[in-house]
């Protein structure tokens, strides 16, 4: 028996975890199954005889040939309605996960006590179904859903124009501005553990608009970039910093870059070295825009 004197503490609940995955991944394939069965029945069954005989026979008949032509269309059309499905019963997953326990940010949170325990375990339950959602999304043959999907299920908020590469999705508390580019293999977390299971700390992450997040970048929690932010590649920067707009920054931990070592860095050729110095004028317009 538990002793009462000691305080809940955060878990993993594998039990929990294997009952969302099976609702939102396993049932996401009903509704299409469902409707190809009906289609071979009705369809393909009574004329499988001209597929099996000869080829040129489905040119005998016009309903011969509109059903091989559709038949490729349609289990497409099952595949990106699966794919939908599999959005709105994670939607509906995670929304009845908040209503037991709000999502909110933490910052060193311990796991430790009823609050702070049932805050991070539904955390995690609800990383298991975002994870399910972002694996079937981004590794189908239509990864561009991904923006639309998480905006969908509450987690993001990501505006219009914003390219991401294959890379280590953010899925909760990320927002960018529209125009952001991430770029492949880099990891966005808007979470990290402080040390043991149930300690983390969560906090939302924004990029601002027309920024670049080149490959292999670290984004921790609480991080914020001004518009016209670029990274170089294999760059991070540590949680809870805020990042001046306008720049381009390099290293391990970050550092600013002068625009002459960027462009000896980069070997920007003579021509296009005009294009890297509107960067200036743009910051000048934007500060106009902000006091206005």
């Amino acid at each position: 028996m538990k002793d009462p004197r000691i305080p809940p503490s955060a878990k993993i609940e594998i039990e929990k975890y294997i009952l969302a995955i099976l609702f939102v991944w396993g049932y996401s394939w009903i509704p299409s199954i469902i409707l190809g069965y009906y289609y071979y029945k009705f369809c393909i069954f009574p004329i499988k005889h001209i597929f099996l005989n000869s080829f040129l026979l489905l040119f005998s008949g016009w309903h011969y040939f509109l059903i091989s032509v559709l038949t490729p269309l349609i289990a497409i059309f099952l595949y990106i309605f699966r794919l939908f499905f599999l959005v709105l019963l994670c939607k509906i997953a995670i929304s009845i996960i908040n209503s037991m326990s709000p999502k909110k940010e933490l910052v060193a949170a311990k796991g430790i006590g009823k609050e702070e325990a049932r805050a991070v375990n539904a955390y995690h339950l609800r990383g298991v179904i975002l994870r399910v959602l972002v694996w079937s999304i981004a590794k189908s043959p239509f990864p561009w859903l991904i923006n639309w999907a998480l905006n969908f299920v509450g987690g993001c908020k990501i505006s219009k124009g914003t390219t991401m590469e294959d890379h280590v999705y953010c899925k909760e508390f990320f927002e960018t501005g529209s125009n952001v580019y991430i770029g492949q293999g880099t990891g966005v977390t808007s979470h990290v553990v402080e040390g043991k299971y149930g300690a983390i700390t969560l906090k939302k992450i924004y990029i601002g608009s027309n920024s670049v997040i080149s490959a292999h970048n670290a984004i921790s929690p609480g991080t914020y970039l001004e518009p016209y932010t670029e990274f170089l590649p294999m760059s991070g920067v540590t949680k809870f910093h805020k990042i001046s707009g306008f720049a381009k920054y390099f290293g391990l931990p970050i550092g600013r870059l002068s625009t002459k070592r960027y462009l000896k860095i980069m070997q920007i050729p003579e021509e296009k070295k005009d294009l890297v110095y509107q960067t200036k004028n743009q910051k000048k317009e934007y500060k106009k825009y902000l006091k206005n």
